[in-house]
């Protein structure tokens, strides 16, 4: 980890590593100056720290230095100092207490709140009878004669004295005759609210209200300090001019008085699924035209100043008493999962009324208020209802996506893709002008944003397009504006007439096909539109209330969000600051602009786009960063994929070659968009990682009766690939299993994440820690990947929501991959070719026509070749002859003869599926599906496709059909071409076709013994003898036997029959168990003394044997030393070990819990069997090394001896 750097110091730059040097977690010598002036010693190989600004990512304020490549022209020599950024300031007052200066003595007591302003009286109040002052002509009276006086003796040019005897006369007056007419009007008020209102269909808030209000005043200064805390820093990296100096919030408060909910009414005849209420609210300040002094710090309103020092002078901005109110409607629509709420509509049946007190320049009561200016307020008052309500005002509505905003996503992100299809139009009625005929084309789009287009139909009044587009949707609350436009060769084109269609019927409703709508014109139709939608959401991983996460398939169809935020020590080529935009460009195409950051090396951006990806794998990303005059300042070139990884683990800055590094980030979500044809896309990995995942301890118990049942599953940026077996009821579990995943660039990030199996609900997570993959991915010199292997176990702790608990037990190797041309490229290089080769005989022909030279072959097909040019080409019989290797599949389509079912793919032992199809719903469907596995033996493989109704099945579940082919077989039957694969179960035939290919995984010593087909089979031990065991009788003897436990199963799978009163018992017994990790099990043996009667059997000692330490070519004893109950020498026992080769299949039921539903061999699935018909689950041959075999035991209710 980078040590963190105040961003008013310098430090001394690193020294130069070597190439093949591993980096160190810091750097030695690194000192800080305590002279913010001081110079770099060594300023040419160095990387200063700077702090990055601070404008989407607010949580980073350093970069460390091992997280940035900077060019080799990224010259510092220059730079004498580190430049000091816009400090955040401090507020002066935060909370109420603080604004209205309270104190513990200015408490209010009942008398105080009983006595203000009103309840004292002046000379007036009691002298003059009450029908001479008080009510509203009586105040004008009073101006109207106080300024007559005033005007007499003006005129008659008295002095100054009587003026002011006449102002303190009028103003005591004008002040009684205010108080009594607000007296007037608190009773009529009081009046009002004694009188029992009518019944309404709303419904009161008074107990939500009562609470808030006696809560708010203890909450309030919490908040307040929050906002402070949260708005200054942003404040202080804003993008603000640079002749502000500093800006900030010197004080706030919410006040005293909380927002109200007035009242709720909930209407009913909704979907099951919907709930619509409506809410009326308010948030209003204290009225304080009668408070005291102690009273007004006690009632303290709104109130926030924000000052900004600009050219030294310190200039405030003033907002206090704010009141707001309004009617909304909220629109909820449910779902099953977690957070049980899909959608959020938000409506405003009315303007809200809303007020507040502005003042700039200077805080005091007497500067003019700002919303006096006339017309002003009228003006911020449409200003409202032209931009707010055009999405909030009824009938629109503002929509939140729980689901998107819980997945991180921002507020404006897409939520899916739409596909509108355009078949024809009839009777348009254009515009009757001389000269003039109807050309028209369709606009699709949100409001006044146009997404797409159709194409132009000349001359027609009935256009007929049978055209398809695609756009990006971020709300169904939002009406598609279809428009259709006719058009003119050189004046402007002009509308004719516009569809605004609801979306919201999408959701219940996503394919609709022949939809007719008519075009509207001043109120009249002016044609009809025959079209049809069919709306693809994004897919989400859903979060269970524990915090455990149902990852979304990893498609390679979705949307991509890129977003250009920043940029750093940008080289401007002179003295003066760069003045730079960026331009964005997908697979070649601009799609971006931002705007032009003037006189600045350090641009703030903060430009994104979203974009409809239909092969992730080929998409490639082009950033230019361009200075005024259009030169190119540098760029970034990069795949999709590459930007989506450097996200995941927060290496978003980018160098760029000329000097200078561009902060990009991206996302993906994914979406089955059933027309790509890059569906089966498929980006070939730099290697595999190995995880060998041993143990977990003293894990987090959810149960309240029993123990969880973990397993443990791992995730690759958020997508599962591999998960191992749930041990039954334990807080200690012992997995050793080996899982490969294959990964496509350093910058992946691998999640372990403890799960708790449940029989009725989604798994519950008992924690889960991330692993940067870049730690152990490496290049050697000549920039290729060397293999890395763990030497010792890693122990990491599991991160819960509740809290860190437990602990994982595993280690971490990664092997290269041989960079081989797959089929795709094959594929694309041809496209290519063709591509090129078209265009080349197009320009020849253009050429030959004007009679001048042809052009050469373009330049995209050398760079294409350049592309490949490092892959080797190798044929399928030079690619099986490495034995090791990735397998990688390609479903294309599929017949079935039931509908509604899935397709799973397993791979050698494996008990949980490698892959799932999407459920197919039709009989005949296009799957466009691709996924890999690691193969660690090719000769010994073997793949098993199975038909389920459930995608969740394991392979000890029943299966519709079955079929099982040699890997090997199916590689060289599906390499050049699709091989149909045609398999029966229960009277059902389904067949699919599937292509594969192979690329070579490099093991420089060989697999390890763990992944060996050798390591799974069956064992026999045999229980030759036992000598000096521990005397438990009176006698001085014993009644000794054995118990065989296999790792930390509770379960003994082998016991010997006892042997009556010796300490040297011999045995001469063997038992048998299936294992599916011989080279990590452990053997664990119990000696027991038998007794008579109730009373349990005592223990005689304990002793553990590793199973790696047994030469099973020889017959040799082993002796296993005993450990007493209280310590000590138990005795020992002697062993004979012996092995038969078998792929084992450890998997355990779904149905199986930790109260029972123990099963054993399901069945023997031959491995040999390429060509045989399956029906159901059964045995069709031995084939190539023997059966297979499945096992799992369940939980037994008897006693047992050891415990977790």
């Amino acid at each position: 980890m980078s040590k963190t750097v105040n961003p008013i110091e310098t430090i001394k730059p690193p020294e130069q590593l070597d190439a093949g040097q591993p980096l160190p977690d810091t750097f030695e010598g690194d000192t800080v100056a305590p002279n913010p002036n001081a110079t770099i010693e060594k300023p040419a190989p160095a990387i200063v720290e700077t702090p990055a600004p601070k404008q989407k990512d607010r949580n980073k304020s350093v970069v460390s230095v091992l997280d940035l490549k900077p060019s080799e022209d990224f010259d510092l020599s220059n730079v004498k100092t580190k430049p000091l950024p816009r400090q955040p300031g401090q507020p002066t007052f935060r909370g109420w207490k603080e604004v209205g200066h309270w104190e513990h003595d200015d408490a209010l007591t009942e008398d105080d709140e009983a006595v203000d302003l009103l309840s004292k009286s002046s000379v007036f109040d009691q002298y003059l009878p009450g029908y001479v002052f008080g009510d509203w002509y009586h105040n004008t009276g009073y101006l109207v004669v106080g300024a007559l006086l005033s005007w007499i003796i003006g005129w008659f040019r008295f002095s100054v004295a009587p003026l002011f005897f006449v102002m303190v006369v009028f103003a005591v007056l004008y002040r009684a005759s205010v108080k009594k007419y607000r007296v007037y009007l608190r009773e009529q008020a009081q009046r009002e609210f004694s009188v029992k209102t009518i019944e309404t269909d709303f419904e009161t808030m008074d107990w939500s209200n009562n609470f808030l209000e006696k809560f708010w005043i203890f909450l309030e200064p919490s908040i307040s300090q929050i906002v402070c805390e949260q708005v200054n820093p942003i404040l202080a990296s804003s993008p603000a001019p640079a002749f502000v100096k500093s800006l900030w919030i010197d004080s706030f408060s919410a006040g005293t008085k909380p927002p109200r909910v007035d009242c709720v009414k909930t209407l009913h005849g909704t979907n099951d699924d919907v709930v619509v209420m409506d809410w009326g609210f308010s948030f209003t300040p204290n009225s304080l035209a009668d408070a005291n002094t102690k009273q007004l710090k006690n009632k303290v309103n709104q109130r926030l100043v924000v000052k900004a020092e600009i050219f030294g002078i310190t200039i405030p901005v003033v907002v206090s008493d704010v009141s707001f109110s309004g009617l909304a409607r909220i629109r909820m629509r449910m779902m099953s999962s977690f957070p049980h709420v899909e959608t959020i509509n938000v409506s405003m049946l009315e303007a809200p009324k809303f007020d507040f007190n502005s003042k700039i320049l200077s805080e005091s009561p007497f500067i003019w208020e700002v919303l006096s200016f006339p017309g002003l307020y009228p003006f911020i008052n449409e200003m409202v209802k032209k931009y707010v309500g055009s999405v909030l005002f009824a009938p629109l509505s503002f929509q939140l996506n729980i689901q998107q905003l819980l997945a991180g996503n921002a507020l404006d992100s897409s939520i899916g893709v739409l596909a509108i299809t355009a078949d024809s139009a009839r009777g348009l009625k254009g515009f009757t002008t001389i000269g003039n005929t109807l050309d028209p084309y369709l606009t699709f789009g949100f409001k006044k944003e146009v997404l797409a287009k159709t194409s132009i139909k000349d001359d027609t009044n009935t256009p007929c397009w049978k055209e398809t587009v695609h756009i990006l949707v971020k709300s169904l609350s939002e009406p598609l504006n279809i428009t259709v436009v006719d058009f003119n060769d050189f004046r402007k084109d002009r509308q004719v007439g516009t569809i605004q269609f609801d979306l919201e019927s999408l959701l219940d409703d996503p394919k609709q096909s022949g939809i007719s709508a008519p075009f509207i014109r001043n109120n009249k139709p002016v044609g009809e539109l025959l079209f049809g939608l069919h709306y693809m959401p994004t897919i989400e991983a859903e979060k269970s209330p524990d915090g455990a996460v149902i990852p979304p398939p990893d498609l390679n169809t979705g949307i991509a969000r890129i977003e250009i935020a920043e940029a750093r020590h940008l080289k401007s080529g002179g003295s003066k600051p760069a003045t730079t935009y960026a331009e964005l460009y997908f697979n070649k195409d601009l799609i971006l602009t931002t705007s032009v950051q003037k006189k600045t090396n350090t641009p703030s951006w903060n430009s994104n786009t979203e974009r409809i990806v239909d092969n992730r794998s080929k998409a490639k990303v082009k950033i230019l960063v361009k200075d005024k005059d259009d030169k190119v300042v540098g760029q970034i070139l990069a795949s999709l994929n590459e930007l989506i990884d450097a996200t995941q683990v927060d290496q978003t800055w980018f160098p760029l070659a000329k000097g200078g590094e561009v902060r990009v980030s991206a996302s993906w979500k994914p979406v089955n968009l059933e027309y790509a044809e890059g569906s089966r896309g498929y980006t070939p990995p730099i290697g595999t990682v190995r995880v060998s995942i041993e143990k977990a301890e003293d894990l987090r118990n959810l149960e309240s009766i029993g123990k969880v049942d973990p397993y443990a599953r791992l995730l690759v940026n958020g997508f599962q690939r591999a998960r191992t077996v749930a041990c039954d009821s334990t807080l200690n579990p012992t997995w050793n299993e080996v899982h490969y995943v294959t990964v496509t660039s350093p910058n992946q990030k691998l999640t372990i994440d403890v799960m708790d199996v449940e029989r009725h609900s989604p798994d519950r997570t008992l924690g889960a820690f991330d692993v940067r993959l870049n730690d152990i991915i490496r290049k050697d010199e000549s920039g290729k990947y060397v293999e890395y292997i763990d030497h010792k176990k890693r122990n990491s702790r599991l991160i819960h929501r509740k809290g860190p608990k437990g602990s994982v037990t595993y280690s971490l190797s990664f092997y290269p991959t041989l960079p081989v041309m797959t089929l795709e490229d094959y594929r694309e290089e041809e496209e290519e070719k063709k591509a090129n080769e078209k265009e080349a005989a197009e320009k020849a022909a253009a050429a030959e026509k004007e009679g001048k030279k042809a052009e050469p072959v373009p330049q995209a097909e050398e760079e294409a070749v350049e592309d490949h040019g490092s892959k080797l080409r190798l044929s399928l019989e030079e690619l099986v002859n490495y034995k090791s290797g990735v397998f990688v599949y390609e479903f294309i389509d599929a017949k079935l003869s039931k509908n509604g079912v899935y397709i799973q793919a397993f791979f050698d032992n494996h008990g949980y599926d490698d892959f799932v199809t999407p459920k197919l719903e039709q009989k005949q469907t296009k799957i466009g599906a691709t996924g890999d596995v690691v193969i660690k033996e090719l000769d010994w493989s073997s793949t098993t496709f199975r038909v389920t109704k459930n995608k969740d099945n394991s392979r000890a579940e029943k299966a519709i059909a079955e079929t099982t082919i040699p890997t090997l077989q199916l590689l060289k039957n599906s390499y050049s071409k699709a091989n149909k694969i045609q398999f029966m179960g229960d009277g059902e035939s389904f067949s699919f076709n599937i292509q594969c290919s192979w690329i070579p995984v490099l093991y420089e010593e060989g697999i390890p013994p763990q992944d060996s087909v050798n390591n799974s089979g069956r064992l026999s031990v045999e229980v030759v003898r036992a000598e000096n065991l521990i005397a438990a009788d009176r006698s001085g003897k014993s009644d000794p036997y054995i118990e065989l436990y296999l790792n930390t199963d509770k379960d003994f799978f082998f016991k010997t029959k006892k042997v009556k009163k010796t300490l040297d018992p011999t045995f001469g017994e063997t038992g048998e168990v299936q294992v599916a990790n011989k080279y990590d099990s452990v053997l664990k043996v119990v000696a027991m003394d038998w007794d008579i009667g109730p009373e349990q059997d005592d223990l005689l000692g304990i002793g553990f044997f590793k199973l790696s330490d047994v030469d099973f070519n020889s017959h040799d004893e082993y002796k296993v030393p005993l450990e007493a109950e209280e310590g000590g020498d138990g005795g020992n026992v002697y062993l004979k070990f012996s092995f038969k080769k078998e792929v084992v299949i450890n998997v355990r039921r779904n149905s199986t819990t930790n109260i029972g539903g123990a099963f054993g061999a399901v069945g023997g699935v031959g491995i040999g069997a390429g060509k045989g018909v399956v029906k159901g689950v059964g045995t069709i041959g031995k084939g190539l090394g023997g059966g297979v075999k499945v096992f799992k035991k369940g939980l037994s209710l008897g006693k047992s001896s050891s415990s977790d």
